[in-house]
């Protein structure tokens, strides 16, 4: 458990906003790359609600779910390298596991997955060398691609980034991190802004 916990404070997460992406015109390339990785890092905090997959390469290698809905509730599971499965619900102060097919109450808060943490505002500070690498197309969504490099807070590490941006939302389709020192050395980051999230309490 102590593994996971500081794995999942390593993991980028969510917070409060609009609970989805404004349909907008396509976007095109601007003149300023570092502009437009600060602004999908904004819009994606602004959401009211989320979902993402994770999944790393490294020391601690691991798949993860994540659903969050604001303010303060989170339902992920976890699943290692050894194939063994955590699986929780936090709502508020209470936080709830899964053995079997029971919900358990935990004794104390468990700390919560984020799917942001790589793209708060300090993080954002740190940017450099921000390129533009083109346009793709992901899951049948045309995309803007830049690459850059940055610090993340937790653990103060330099990490080397690609960023896939829905040209209709402006929002962050996808994550590659790159950290070649670090206990997590690659980490996928996917998210799902579109699908409709709840998260309601397993044990009344």
């Amino acid at each position: 458990m102590k593994k996971l916990t500081l794995v999942l404070m390593l993991i980028a997460g969510v917070a409060s906003g609009c609970s989805k992406a404004t349909e907008g015109s396509s976007r095109t390339a601007t003149s300023d790359p570092r502009a437009s990785v600060i602004d999908a890092a904004h819009k994606l905090y602004a959401l009211k609600a989320l979902a993402g997959n994770i999944e790393t390469v490294g020391d601690t290698s691991f798949k993860q779910h994540v659903d969050f809905v604001a303010p303060d509730r989170y339902h992920y599971s976890y699943v290692d390298a050894t194939g063994a499965a955590t699986e929780e619900i936090i709502i508020g102060d209470h936080s709830y596991h899964k053995e079997g097919d029971a919900w358990k109450t935990d004794p104390g808060q468990s700390p919560p997955p984020t799917l942001r943490n790589s793209y708060s505002d300090e993080v954002m500070k740190t940017l450099s060398d921000v390129k533009f690498e083109g346009e793709q197309t992901l899951d049948g969504k045309p995309a803007l691609v830049y690459s850059y490099k940055a610090m993340m807070l937790v653990g103060n590490f330099p990490i080397v980034a690609k960023m896939w941006i829905a040209k209709n939302s402006g929002l962050p389709l996808k994550s590659d991190i790159e950290n070649a020192s670090g206990v997590v050395k690659h980490m996928t980051i996917t998210f799902d802004t579109d699908s409709p999230v709840t998260i309601e309490e397993p044990i009344k």
